[in-house]
């Protein structure tokens, strides 16, 4: 009776301890089948993001709109007031060279050059500059000292083109009467260079014209009342 009881005893246990390893290699057989599953899942992903990604660079979406017309623009501000700009600086830089170089031939480039800026000058501030809303106190600031330096450069062409319009027909092109023109223009580009590093910082510091920005759209441009 105690062999039978000893014999069952170690049958059962002999048979727990198989059971038990078993179940160890089947869940073991488990896991490692779900982290295979989960690398196939991780690696097929990769090959489809990466397959998109080089679609994406194979087949770009076309974004380029072409060439804009006027009526596009929030302003025509920019694109008309670069004319003043380097027309005033060449009148000043001819007049000082025509003190002592080709006088005559350079009088007549001077008198050309200072008209075409101030026409530029009057219709890029009267014609097309835009009104602006909702300024900053900054913005406020910089547009009214670009405003004061585009008035004084208009009245420095002013004074300088009938300067040189007097000397060159009536004074017959003396050097002092030339030395004159030449401050009057060199006024007149100084003042036309600060008023557009006063614009450059409203557009590309404080973002005032670009697309649209703090700018009252109602058709075009208008006279500006600030």
């Amino acid at each position: 009776m105690k062999h039978l009881l000893k014999t069952t005893i170690l049958l059962l246990s002999i048979t727990g301890m198989a059971y038990a390893h078993g179940g160890a290699k089947h869940n073991a057989k488990k896991d490692t089948a779900k982290v295979e599953q989960q690398a196939s899942e991780k690696a097929e992903a990769h090959d489809h993001s990466a397959h998109e990604h080089a679609d994406a660079k194979a087949d770009p979406t076309p974004t380029v709109r072409g060439l804009a017309s006027f009526e596009d623009f929030p302003s025509l501000h920019p694109m008309v007031v670069h004319f003043p700009i380097v027309l005033l600086l060449l009148a000043a830089i001819s007049a000082l060279f025509g003190l002592f170089f080709f006088k005559e031939q350079l009088s007549w480039v001077t008198m050309f050059l200072a008209a075409g800026g101030l026409l530029g000058a009057y219709i890029s501030g009267s014609y097309v500059h835009p009104h602006t809303a909702g300024l900053s106190d900054n913005a406020e600031w910089l547009l009214t000292e670009h405003e004061r330096f585009a008035d004084y450069t208009f009245w420095f062409a002013v004074a300088g083109l009938i300067a040189k319009f007097i000397s060159h027909f009536f004074l017959k092109r003396k050097m002092w009467s030339e030395g004159i023109v030449v401050l009057l223009l060199i006024g007149s580009a100084f003042c036309v260079s600060q008023a557009g590093h006063y614009g450059a910082q409203l557009t590309h510091l404080e973002g005032v014209g670009p697309q649209g920005k703090f700018l009252e759209i109602g058709g075009h441009d208008h006279n500006h009342e600030h």
